[in-house]
């Protein structure tokens, strides 16, 4: 993840963030899952793409629960 300008929460080491001033991505790393969180919609296909190279993923789209709390993703064109 450092690779990809990535740096780990201090608190939580499954946590990665990187922010570049309003841009902001994290990832959640369960085991082999991951939840990535962003601000705007083309920071999650870049990461997407980006660590497709390092490992082979399978896209399972939008979140929509996550420890039993529903997720609503509101998509706004900026």
């Amino acid at each position: 993840m450092e690779k990809l300008g990535f740096s780990r929460c201090e608190v939580d080491q499954a946590v990665f963030l990187r922010q570049a001033g309003k841009k902001l991505i994290i990832v959640l790393v369960h085991v082999d899952d991951c939840t990535i969180i962003a601000n705007a919609q083309p920071l999650i296909t870049q990461f997407k793409i980006k660590i497709a190279k390092h490992v082979d993923i399978t896209d399972l789209g939008d979140l929509h629960w996550i420890l039993g709390i529903e997720i609503l993703c509101i998509h706004e064109e900026r």
